[in-house]
């Protein structure tokens, strides 16, 4: 169950899976599985697409919300 899934008003629009994640000793196997859906999702093409991201620490979602938006472009 992911922490959030944020919406990019990109074209075509991205659903970004967000992690957020302290200290967990499953993090790499959690993120290798929502790795794997993410590829499958996108290659199925039926729901959008989609990208995944873990961040450690709060500083950091501001550059991954931005790096996974221009991976398209946003549109305003």
């Amino acid at each position: 169950m992911p922490d959030f899934i944020v919406r990019l008003k990109t074209d075509p629009p991205i659903h970004l899976i967000l992690e957020t994640k302290g200290y967990d000793p499953l993090a790499e196997v959690k993120k290798g599985g929502a790795e794997r859906w993410v590829s499958a999702v996108n290659a199925d093409g039926t729901y959008g697409r989609w990208a995944y991201e873990m961040v450690r620490q709060t500083t950091e979602v501001n550059d991954v919300v931005t790096k996974a938006a221009g991976a398209i472009g946003v549109h305003e």
